[in-house]
């Protein structure tokens, strides 16, 4: 799945984004920080679910 996350700007955005994907057991994405996209393959959480984890950081995903 591809998200785009509005307000992510830096590597720290980017660093903060990492740390809870691989703390919610993410294993497989990818960060494209110029074009603010997420690109996630995940069997175990739901798109639902993701967007969730994403957005409690602070970030806005669309």
């Amino acid at each position: 799945m591809e998200l785009f996350i509005e307000n992510m700007s830096c590597g720290h955005c980017k660093m903060t984004i990492e740390k809870a994907l691989t703390d919610a057991g993410v294993s497989s994405f990818t960060i494209d920080l110029q074009n603010k996209t997420v690109f996630i393959q995940s069997k175990e959480l739901t798109k639902e679910a993701i967007i969730e984890i994403i957005e409690a950081k602070g970030y806005h995903v669309k």
